[in-house]
């Protein structure tokens, strides 16, 4: 596999939630918390049938609009699971924003720092593309982890208008980052969104692939992020 990428890459995109970090507990336990110190008291289990129909909500909304989700999105998600709770204060959903921001934990895997530590070490421009509402709210979760240093530039899809695998998300990283997609590698452990993503705007691609869940995809694969540097 190494014969793919050997001498032609510059810059290294990576996905990042299943990529390089994944969230410390599930959301609606960590709303379930910020309610109960701002004086709502729920059993968890409404909290999280509250968050899972907003859920549902938004999934036929951005169906019908193709909104690409963003911190209005956001927003309107959460004053629908505010209205399932039958709370009538609608700037909640605000406050519950802002607190999950400063709730929430993020970990990042055993082999995501070594990985990009070491391509920095080695010379490697390493950024994001990545499904979130905003570079902002990126920020916060890759620092989080404890990865933020190690990246020059974080493109969020909330803040341009287009998500993975929209091939235009990947052609705008390309241009941001000053470098032509035949000297980019994308990283992620979406198959529709980072691999067919990133090949469609002609950027090399590998699908991290922990789990050995896609077999059937013929494309590269790792199953560790520390396989990068030997390929590279």
């Amino acid at each position: 596999m190494c014969l793919l990428f050997k001498n032609r890459i510059k810059t290294v995109s990576f996905d990042c939630g299943g990529t390089l970090y994944y969230e410390a507990e599930e959301d609606y336990m960590v709303f379930h918390r910020i309610l109960l110190k701002l004086g709502y008291r729920f059993e968890s289990v409404k909290v999280k049938e509250a968050l899972e129909d907003a859920r549902v909500w938004w999934s036929k909304e951005k169906a019908r609009t193709r909104e690409v989700w963003n911190e209005k999105a956001w927003v309107r998600l959460l004053r629908k699971m505010v209205s399932n709770l039958a709370i009538s204060d609608q700037d909640l959903a605000e406050q519950l924003r802002g607190h999950w921001l400063s709730e929430a934990g993020f970990r990042a895997y055993e082999d995501a720092e070594p990985t990009l530590k070491k391509l920095k070490d080695n010379g490697f421009k390493l950024i994001t593309i990545s499904n979130v509402s905003s570079s902002r709210n990126l920020a916060t979760y890759l620092r989080k982890a404890g990865l933020l240093e190690y990246f020059e530039m974080l493109v969020a899809s909330g803040d341009l208008g287009c998500e993975k695998p929209n091939a235009e998300i990947f052609r705008i990283a390309s241009r941001l980052s000053n470098t032509p997609v035949e000297n980019m590698l994308h990283v992620g452990d979406k198959y529709e969104e980072d691999y067919l993503g990133a090949r469609a705007a002609g950027m090399n691609a590998i699908l991290i692939d922990r789990r050995g869940m896609f077999g059937g995809e013929h494309c590269p694969k790792i199953s560790s992020l520390t396989d990068l540097v030997d390929l590279l």
